[in-house]
């Protein structure tokens, strides 16, 4: 496949700009153009640079930003699966920088975890406990806090990536082994996940998890899931075979994918707005809300893409051994 500059703009361009305008809001937020050690996370106690490196945060959102790794991985395996990356010294040494991030990011994040909050704050945080500060530790909350953002997620990879898939003349994958794998797998860890945290009505009717969803869908729309499809559409450029006659397997499943993930942003937006979510935030003001978020997620930017990359590459089973 061939990543035009237009899909490079989109991938990696878009995230650039919107960390720069959120930059500028902080600053806009702090005063000054130098706001690393002002206080500016929604809590009232974290400044920008604390952040940024809120690993805390970042070990609680492990498990759902594996699952979005997955997914798009699985997105890109399914329209433009590698071919031969298995034996192939390139995709060897790709893999090798992907796993380096990636155990570098998991690091960081566990081992910043470790030594400021001690072992049993990792646990707490892998098990869904924490939703927001005060908030009583329930088992499995912090999973659907994400429950609808995240299947949105899902499905959106999908759908661009097959959008994009039409927008190359639909290059015919059908007999590349183990194409769902990935996607599949996707779906079904969603699933296991959700019914192991204990599925209930708060992802619909309550306000502070429908807010925060919304927040999350705006967030990784713009930064995290571009980034991860990028890193896995480069190495489709490199590994993934060209030539390929178009396909006529139907698009009916890019269709619905993208539908049911722009119904779910639009029922999280008009339910934050019904049920006045923003009211019962932890600080007044959109921008307040919306700016500084964007850095508590900055070890994910590292992390998603990387494993995304790692994931795509890696030579499963029934996948990429031609």
């Amino acid at each position: 496949m061939k990543t035009s500059s237009l899909q490079r703009a989109i991938f990696f361009g878009v995230p650039a700009a919107v960390l720069a305008v959120s930059f500028a809001g902080v600053c806009k937020l702090a005063g000054t153009l130098w706001p690393w050690n002002i206080v500016v996370h929604e809590d009232g106690v974290r400044t920008l640079l604390e952040t940024i490196f809120y690993f805390e945060h970042a070990t609680r959102e492990l498990l759902p930003d594996i699952v979005l790794a997955l997914a798009a991985a699985g997105a890109a395996r399914y329209f433009y699966p590698p071919q031969g990356a298995g034996g192939n010294a390139e995709a060897w040494r790709w893999r090798r920088r992907f796993g380096a991030w990636t155990a570098a990011a998991l690091a960081v994040i566990l081992g910043g975890t470790a030594w400021f909050e001690g072992g049993q704050t990792i646990l707490d945080n892998l098990s869904q406990l924490h939703t927001r500060a005060g908030a009583p530790l329930v088992w499995g909350a912090h999973w659907r806090y994400h429950l609808i953002e995240r299947f949105a997620q899902i499905l959106l990879a999908f759908s661009a990536t097959g959008v994009l898939w039409m927008m190359d003349g639909r290059p015919d994958a059908r007999q590349a082994p183990g194409r769902r794998l990935l996607f599949g797998g996707a779906l079904a860890a969603f699933a296991g996940l959700t019914l192991l945290f204990h599925p209930t009505m708060e992802p619909f009717t309550e306000p502070t998890f429908l807010g925060h969803q919304i927040r999350e869908l705006f967030t990784h729309t713009l930064v995290t899931l571009p980034l991860a499809l990028g890193a896995c559409f480069e190495m489709a450029q490199k590994f993934s075979a060209d030539g390929r006659t178009r396909s006529n397997e139907g698009t009916w499943p890019i269709f619905v994918a993208g539908t049911v993930s722009v119904l779910c942003g639009a029922f999280l937006l008009a339910a934050s707005v019904m049920t006045k979510a923003q009211s019962h935030g932890q600080t007044k003001g959109l921008a307040a809300l919306l700016f500084p978020h964007f850095f508590e997620h900055s070890l994910g930017y590292v992390l998603v893409p990387a494993l995304a990359g790692l994931l795509y590459l890696w030579p499963w089973k029934d996948g990429s051994r031609d």
